[in-house]
């Protein structure tokens, strides 16, 4: 009777996926667009399926196994959920469901997501070294991670036998940014939606481009003219002292940005530079702040923030800039992209654009993701299915399967439906979504914890001053945690 259940349900559920996904969809990682003229789950030698990487990744019978999972509290702000408890009428939240129903059935596993803490790393931590093995994945931000691999306590990814990531399901930005000797703790794989949701972006307001007469930032990113300098411009253009009494106050005044600065980072970034890169020919990490190209660069995004632009440039309160870009207050609002929850009562018309470069100089520009929900791996999860193994065999299958589904069926419900049709009101910020989404990568500093780093250089950038003397100060600091962080992989 129960076989004949799970029968039933893998059936009914293979038919909801086909006739949801009926209409035709483009693929947010690789752009092609196909059509879905049937419900028939099969395709002919000559047709291209619409879900290759479903159809083409393993599917082993997991005997029933419970893939338990610590996650981060739901967060409203931003769509953090890997599962749910029911059905809610959202369109995200009701795929995400589906999903897990289906891919439960094909795989004949439980998965058991417990979203009940901020520190999911903190909950890996005192599972490991109690030595349960109670625990599969947790779910928590990659901020966590320093201290862990540092401990000891990760399971680096490559060791599975049954992944593959080379796939697009799996974050390839961060498969070149975050592999260190050839190790990998970092799971940022389409299961999750969160290292989407923290793509850093400028949302611009297009009623104050147009009383101002200036440029339209869609044509300039298009044009590949779309530079610190043109930015910065226009960040100056638009002050204006509302209520004349000499003083530029956010919500009140009209300024040029406002938001949260992210360290700064966002414009090195989208410059090819970076506070901390891998040397994989020296094998070392190496603190960028003393590099001449480096100099240059900061030199220029400080000048946007120097003392003297005081008027056009007010980070002071995130949640004020987010209401006066709101009320028109502000041309640009520096914020990540799950933002555009909060501002769909705005009643000017905005655009999202990617951050301005140094230069074009470089093909390289990437969109910096600010501090992303990652898949921690713990050293101990036990052996749930009495196979004389640990589960990880079992974990990597899962993974590929749900990564898969997601990339070809939920990945656009998450970019059509909540991000496109809720977040962005014109096609030319759905070209620079698209776009970005193929760009992300990672803060080394960030992910391995290097403390005092981003610091000091926030520190030298409001002085726009000192970088290569403040670069001095920290290196000490910085090469002792390098050959911290580096022992520790070695050893794992």
């Amino acid at each position: 009777m129960k076989k004949n259940l799970s029968l039933f349900l893998a059936l009914l559920f293979s038919l909801m996926t086909v006739v949801s996904c009926g209409e035709s969809t483009e693929n947010a990682d690789t752009k092609d667009t196909v059509e879905v003229t049937g419900v028939e789950n099969t395709a002919s030698e000559e047709e291209v399926s619409d879900h290759p990487h479903w159809d083409a990744v393993a599917k082993p019978d997991l005997g029933g196994l419970a893939i338990n999972i610590e996650s981060t509290i739901h967060e409203i702000n931003f769509h953090n959920k890997l599962d749910l408890e029911e059905l809610t009428g959202e369109r995200l939240d009701d795929a995400i469901y589906n999903r897990n129903r289906f891919v439960e059935s094909q795989l004949n596993c439980v998965i058991k997501d417990n979203p009940a803490t901020w520190n999911p790393g903190s909950v890996l931590e005192t599972a490991v070294v109690a030595g349960t093995g109670e625990m599969d994945l947790a779910y928590g931000l990659i901020e966590q991670a320093g201290s862990l691999i540092t401990k000891g306590y990760l399971k680096n990814y490559n060791e599975l036998p049954n992944i593959d990531m080379t796939k697009p399901y799996w974050d390839q930005g961060a498969i070149e940014n975050l592999t260190i000797l050839d190790k990998m703790y970092f799971g940022l794989l389409d299961f999750g939606f969160d290292h989407y949701e923290s793509m850093t972006v400028l949302f611009y307001n297009g009623a104050l481009i147009n009383q101002y007469q200036l440029e339209d930032p869609y044509e300039l990113w298009a044009n590949g003219e779309w530079v610190i300098d043109k930015f910065t411009s226009m960040v100056t253009a638009v002050s204006s002292d509302e209520n004349g009494d000499g003083v530029y106050e956010l919500g009140t005044d009209v300024i040029g940005l406002a938001g949260r600065e992210y360290w700064f980072q966002p414009m090195l970034f989208a410059s090819d530079m970076s506070l901390v890169s891998w040397d994989k020919d020296n094998s070392t990490f190496r603190l960028n702040m003393n590099d001449e190209k480096f100099l240059t660069v900061a030199e220029k995004i400080s000048q946007l923030y120097a003392p003297g632009n005081a008027d056009h440039v007010n980070y002071s309160d995130y949640d004020l800039g987010r209401t006066a870009f709101s009320e028109g207050k502000a041309l640009f609002y520096s914020r990540l992209m799950g933002d555009y929850r909060h501002l769909r009562g705005v009643e000017d018309d905005y655009g999202v654009i990617g951050f301005p470069r140094y230069d074009y100089s470089s093909e390289d520009s990437y969109c910096f993701v600010q501090n992303p929900g990652t898949f921690f791996l713990p050293v101990d999860v036990g052996d749930d299915n009495r196979d004389g193994q640990d589960d990880y065999p079992e974990i990597g299958s899962f993974l590929e399967a749900i990564a898969a589904y997601t990339h070809d069926y939920t990945l656009t419900e998450y970019t059509d439906s909540a991000v496109i049709g809720k977040g962005l009101r014109d096609q030319n910020s759905v070209k620079v979504f698209r776009e970005l989404i193929q760009h992300r990568n990672f803060d080394l500093q960030h992910a391995f914890t290097f403390t005092g780093v981003p610091e000091a250089f926030s520190t030298a950038m409001k002085k726009g001053e000192g970088f290569a003397s403040m670069a001095q100060r920290i290196s000490k600091s910085f090469d002792s945690a390098s050959k911290s962080i580096l022992e520790s992989i070695e050893q794992d």
